[in-house]
């Protein structure tokens, strides 16, 4: 598991209520753990918690042969919703999970399905306090947790679980603020609101103008989970931090190979987008223009760019870094040299 996932993701690994292994050739070259829970008196969730292959075994079906025997002890155990919590854009994974009936839930669909019980669910999934996982359920018999929607739907929820996710970050704006002394001043919160709002919709805006000019249908997906981690940072540390969501193709099943490009693309548009708004921000505290607004978006346009651009590793890899650096060596420097002007020269908060 070490091999698939490295070194620091195998400090989170946990052995479940049941695991099985992949042989090739007689020797182990997967595995899969998998835990059961009681979500109400009519129902019984099954999480697969891990599932991995060694990278030269990739391509024989391993993981496949995995899910399936998964699967087959759920309903052995008598599960009616299966989750698997899966990262945004790791095709490889959600594309298995949708091939065998599974959907990705958004934060409003998710509370419609699990109701009050939804942090118990969240736990069982290992899907607390990560960044840029989405939950992935499925019903008893293979149905899928979500119907197939209207482009209006399906567009209509996304943009709720953008404007949630805005919202969010307006109340962690409000804790920080607290937390540096500055009281509930209305107008502060106010004002920090529309500064970590403008930062997440203009990261957003870019990415959505580069995929639908390339012709690709997306879904923003909100990290539900993130958000938490932002708001105790918010709380406990007094710091901002961003969770903004993944814009992912609307396919249950799409081809990464085929779509990296776009995908890099839609990256380095929606951190471009941020560096540029991070600059007019320097720009405006430096000549005394709107500094009240300048300052708190500078002090969000450097988070997200420091996440987004300098940090291309576990656990930040649903931002765009690791899918700039693979596409563009050069052009991921350009932003990263933008991202440490802004940090080391640019005013604090």
């Amino acid at each position: 598991m070490r091999r698939s996932f490295g070194g620091l993701a195998g400090m989170m690994f946990t052995a479940g209520k049941a695991a099985f292994v992949a042989e090739l050739g007689g020797r182990l070259v997967g595995g899969v753990t998998l835990g059961a829970f009681r979500i109400d008196a009519a129902r019984r969730g099954g999480v697969v918690k891990w599932l991995f292959t060694l990278p030269e075994a990739r391509g024989h079906g391993v993981a496949s042969a995995l899910v399936d025997r998964a699967l087959a002890w759920f309903d052995d155990q008598g599960v009616t919703d299966t989750i698997a919590c899966v990262e945004a854009l790791n095709a490889g994974s959600s594309n298995r999970f949708a091939r065998r009936g599974f959907a990705p839930l958004g934060f409003l669909e998710q509370v419609r399905r699990f109701g009050w019980r939804l942090p118990t669910v969240w736990w069982h999934a290992n899907h607390v306090v990560d960044v840029g996982h989405v939950l992935w359920a499925r019903d008893a018999g293979g149905l899928a947790a979500a119907s197939p929607a209207a482009d209006v739907e399906e567009r209509a929820r996304g943009l709720a679980d953008l404007a949630a996710t805005l919202a969010w970050h307006a109340a962690f704006a409000a804790i920080l603020l607290a937390r540096h002394g500055a009281g509930l001043d209305p107008a502060a919160i106010a004002t920090f609101a529309l500064a970590v709002g403008a930062v997440v919709a203009v990261r957003t805006g870019g990415q959505a103008l580069v995929g639908r000019a390339a012709g690709l249908r997306l879904r923003y997906l909100p990290w539900e989970t993130g958000l938490l981690l932002a708001g105790a940072i918010a709380l406990v540390f007094g710091g901002p931090f961003v969770a903004p969501g993944s814009l992912v193709p609307r396919a249950r099943v799409w081809s990464p190979r085929a779509l990296a490009p776009t995908l890099a693309l839609m990256a380095f548009a929606g951190a471009a987008a941020v560096a540029l708004l991070g600059l007019v921000a320097w720009w405006g505290v430096a000549a005394g223009v709107a500094p009240d607004l300048a300052e708190p978006v500078l002090l969000y346009a450097r988070m997200m760019l420091l996440v987004d651009v300098l940090l291309p590793f576990f656990p930040m890899t649903a931002f765009s870094g690791r899918r700039m650096l693979e596409a563009s060596p050069v052009g991921w420097g350009a932003l990263a040299v933008v991202t440490a002007a802004l940090w080391l020269v640019a005013p604090g908060f």
